[in-house]
């Protein structure tokens, strides 16, 4: 009774079958339910014009840190950028979580004497915290692109919308 080709057939599986394992690259050996954290970005659009009490914005400079948008608003920043608009305030800085934590998007204009701000791209629909800069105005989050119907005022930082948790679709500041 011959079996050597049994054996020689297993053995060449099994080697084959290492082999192949051995080749595959790391990522294959990670969990299936592993994802990758999401970027935190923190961003200043400067108002341009505010005629009609609707907010025109420049493109979104952003940051990695608040810390940097502090220090870009404030007259410094990155080597070979603009510094913000002289005179500008902050208007409004809000965030993508509750808490004040998360991606932030900060609002800065010479006054905070009124006007609309449609969130566009990823903020619409998207705002969960809010930190509040001008003074006994509200600032009312709506949840209709029209600024009318169901909104909520603040007064104060609000560390959560409630409610409005991930449904402006335009800001009213003042």
């Amino acid at each position: 009774m011959e079996r050597k080709p049994i054996r020689n057939t297993i053995l060449a599986s099994l080697t084959i079958g290492a082999l192949a394992l051995t080749a595959l690259p790391a990522s294959a050996n990670r969990p299936v339910d592993t994802v990758k954290e999401p970027v935190e970005t923190h961003c200043v659009v400067t108002v341009v014009d505010d005629t009609d009490g609707v907010l025109t914005t420049g493109p979104e400079t952003c940051f990695d840190t608040e810390k940097e948008v502090d220090a870009y608003i404030n007259g410094g920043g990155r080597t070979g950028m603009s510094v913000a608009r002289s005179g500008s305030n902050t208007i409004g800085r809000h965030y993508k979580n509750t808490g004040y934590v998360g991606s932030s998007i900060t609002i800065i204009g010479t006054t905070c004497a009124g006007g609309v701000w449609w969130p566009t791209g990823s903020w619409n629909n998207n705002i969960e915290s809010s930190r509040h800069y001008c003074g006994g105005s509200p600032t009312r989050f709506y949840d209709s692109s029209s600024c009318s119907g169901n909104n909520k005022p603040i007064y104060s930082q609000k560390s959560s919308l409630g409610w409005m948790n991930n449904k402006t679709s335009c800001v009213r500041y003042g």
